[in-house]
């Protein structure tokens, strides 16, 4: 092994004793065939020294789109006169080397692009050092080159372009193998002997680690957990009575806090059994300081069950995401998905070989000895009290009372409850080493691309289940569920598919295919009216409080079917961190231009204007010191949160209404909350459109209700992520000028409150949109 050093970069590094090649591309889209490469830049590594390096920028017939212009910062008059690819093949060829391992961030997508331009390197080995980085980087908020840069001081000189790829890239493969050497060398053996499965590359690399004299796990070997507790308002009023013949639906203010003093609360009553049902259990659990005395029930699919475990790990061969998930499971010995780093396509692999189901073991302990306060997710919840043969279903007595937090989401949450859905990608994971079970993947895919020919959402009727192929499908179907030997989870989306495909099962049930924005294939069905099964396996049978926005009572006619009973509690009262106006003539070109310091959050109606901002001010923000950050363009939303919190400068991060809900940020984050278009629901949606013929007026009664909520949703989300003084401003002129936005203004106007609790306390019940 030999240290070497270029002068352009900052410190010696180490790397392993074998020909490597790092290399990049950069394209006019994503799609190999399709967009082009228009630069290529390696550097090929011999012997842990650099030999050479290589950039070529390369012309295409094509215009770049103005996006991937300021993304690479490579305009199409930089491409005149550049030769085209068929010119330059095969010197790229020469440059990669013929026997060197390839290396890249994210390799086979440059791997299939260039495979695209008749270079085929399917059959070189090959690494991911983003893979790589998850490995030994635990702690790292994302694994994107960018931020991995920043947070690891990595050289990524030219900064946009693939040669800096390239140095950023060779960096952090240093990097990695530096904090590889730390491992003792029982560890070093463990992956030798794990990585001999995995493709060629891998073993390789991991064959080159030499021998250890360390005895001890290195320090990074262990995943940080973040310090929980947000920041509470002052909150008065909270209350907790088991209902009695109704249902109870308790007003929520949009404030931090609420959740967790209802939580202690009920942990304090131990006459009763509180079950609390929640949208997103790990959000809720990293955000919350817990009291004594309340169980966690986590779902099955986060947690691994251990025989699939063992069958991950006995298998003779295994795929570049298996192995890496592998050995990840072996050092970090997780009990739940967030006790380690899950990381790219090794979530199918979680997904389709390791979760547990309802039925595993490993699972169903956690219902053993409950305490008075279950803390759960709202599709778990639903999922047992629904069926009679769940181990959870005969611990939840009639006695117990239920709570369901964030009940504003309930008819999304039960409609995924109560859904059959198969997930090709999946399916395809399970199916990896399994040729009956690679078949059937196979078969399901052709199958739901045939039907759904070239629709994004195509529905399925009664004569698409009524012919010789599906019946030839669910044959073999059915072969398969008596395949006891077949994956779990496996099994759960064949089941799933067979219910689908009855033609029987259409009855009262939304049934589709929908080919995602991500390429993935789903084949689902879901209740068309959710309220009855509500009403059916929760309202009539448990004592059941709602948490909902102040002032929907009459707004929740998806999840409170005609006849339910209920009560209203609305003395809860809290101080509201933030400053809510409705701005008029306020543009986002302007806002653009003159950004406030701090860190504000933009919601935009479309995706569209999210890039038009981008490829309009991206350059000139930078040139600024301004952080511009946009959903679709930089990155994922864990790449997107990360680089948000790492940020030092004045921040704009542009994203939907629908993106910002799921979003998790620490305390204090955000300065201000910018809503420029209300954010109701798109029209075409595959469950909702069919759900809005139901009302006589959809608009009014159901489309409207939605909007309310999200809205609520929107403000209570902030309020657990800004900062002292915070504000929050919506701008759509339709406020002013639609004859619904008088009731939009009504429903928000109860949120407009002095920062003082006794202010807060004197604010009278608002009027409802539907009273």
């Amino acid at each position: 092994m030999s240290r070497w050093r270029l002068t352009r970069y900052h410190r010696f590094m180490q790397f392993p004793n074998l020909p490597l090649v790092v290399l990049d591309t950069e394209t006019t889209g994503l799609v190999p065939r399709v967009n082009k490469i228009i630069e290529f830049a390696c550097v090929r590594l011999r012997n842990g020294a650099v030999e050479e390096e290589y950039e070529q920028l390369i012309s295409v017939e094509v215009a770049i789109p103005p996006q991937v212009e300021v993304l690479t910062r490579i305009k199409n008059a930089d491409l005149e006169g550049k030769p085209i690819f068929d010119d330059v093949r095969d010197e790229i060829v020469r440059r990669i080397g013929e026997d060197t391992i390839i290396v890249g961030q994210n390799i086979p997508y440059d791997m299939a692009m260039l495979k695209a331009e008749g270079i085929d390197l399917s059959d070189r080995p090959w690494i991911d050092t983003s893979m790589l980085a998850s490995l030994v980087f635990p702690n790292l908020e994302s694994y994107s080159l960018g931020y991995v840069s920043t947070v690891l001081r990595l050289n990524h000189a030219p900064v946009h372009r693939a040669l800096g790829d390239v140095h950023a890239t060779m960096e952090l493969l240093g990097s990695c193998w530096e904090r590889l050497l730390e491992l003792p060398d029982d560890m070093r053996k463990q992956a030798q002997n794990l990585m001999q499965k995995a493709p060629e590359g891998y073993g390789r690399f991991f064959d080159a680690l030499p021998a250890s004299t360390n005895k001890k796990a290195p320090v990074w070997l262990t995943v940080t957990k973040r310090d929980a507790g947000e920041a509470k308002a002052d909150i008065f009023g909270i209350a907790l009575t088991k209902p009695e013949g109704a249902v109870t639906l308790i007003e929520e203010p949009p404030a931090p806090g609420v959740l967790e003093e209802i939580i202690t609360t009920a942990a304090a009553d131990s006459t009763t059994v509180h079950w609390i049902a929640v949208k997103n259990l790990e959000a809720t659990c990293k955000r919350l300081i817990l009291p004594d005395g309340v169980r966690v029930l986590s779902p099955p699919f986060l947690l691994p069950d251990p025989d699939s475990q063992d069958a991950l790990l006995a298998q003779e061969s295994l795929t570049a995401d298996e192995a890496t998930l592998a050995l990840k499971l072996l050092w970090y010995s997780p009990s739940m998905q967030s006790d380690f780093p899950l990381h790219g396509d090794e979530i199918s692999v979680w997904n389709g070989k390791i979760a547990c189901t309802e039925e595993s073991p490993a699972y169903i302990r956690q219902f053993e000895n409950l305490p008075s306060v279950i803390l759960l997710d709202h599709r778990q919840l639903l999922s047992f009290v629904a069926d009679p043969a769940h181990t959870a279903h005969g611990a939840l007595s009639e006695d117990a009372h239920i709570i369901i937090d964030d009940a504003s989401m309930l008819e999304d949450t039960a409609t995924k409850a109560y859904g059959w859905q198969c997930a090709v990608p999946y399916l395809r994971a399970a199916a990896e080493g399994n040729e009956a079970l690679t078949k059937l993947a196979d078969i399901t895919a052709l199958w739901a691309e045939r039907t759904r020919n070239g629709q994004d959402i195509r529905y399925l009727a009664v004569s698409d289940l009524r012919n010789p192929d599906v019946q030839g499908m669910c044959a073999i179907l059915e072969e398969a569920l008596a395949n006891t030997a077949l994956p779990k989870l496996a099994l759960r989306q064949l089941s799933h598919l067979l219910q689908i495909l009855q033609p029987e099962n259409l009855h009262d049930r939304i049934a589709y295919i929908e080919m995602r924005y991500n390429g993935e294939l789903h084949i689902q069905s879901v209740p068309e009216r959710i309220g009855s099964f509500l009403q059916q396996h929760l309202y009539g049978t448990y004592p059941t409080s709602l948490l909902i926005p102040p002032g929907s009572a009459q707004s929740l006619a998806e999840i409170l079917p005609v006849g339910t009973a209920t009560t209203l509690y609305s003395d809860i009262v809290a101080d509201i961190p933030f400053a809510l106006s409705y701005p008029e003539d306020c543009q986002l070109e302007s806002l653009l231009q003159n950004p406030s310091e701090g860190k504000s959050i933009l919601l935009l109606g479309s995706k569209r204007s999210i890039d038009g901002a981008y490829i309009q001010h991206a350059e000139e923000m930078e040139q600024r010191g301004i952080t511009l950050i946009c959903q679709g363009l930089c990155g994922g939303a864990g790449r997107m949160r990360a680089n948000f919190i790492a940020s030092e400068n004045t921040t704009l991060w542009l994203l939907t209404p629908w993106a910002y809900e799921g979003v998790s940020l620490p305390e204090g984050e955000a300065d201000r909350l910018i809503i420029f278009s209300l954010p109701f629901d798109h029209p075409s949606h595959a469950v909702l459109s069919r759900r809005a013929e139901h009302y006589q007026n959809a608009f009014e009664q159901y489309s409207m209700a939605r909007l309310l909520h999200r809205l609520f949703r929107l403000l209570r989300t902030f309020s657990t992520q800004c900062s002292k003084g915070a504000s929050v401003q919506i701008m759509d002129d339709r406020l002013r000028t639609k004859g619904y936005g008088k009731y939009i203004l009504s429903f928000l106007s109860q949120f407009v409150v002095e920062h003082t609790t006794e202010n807060a306390k004197e604010v009278p019940g608002q009027p409802s949109l539907f009273s």
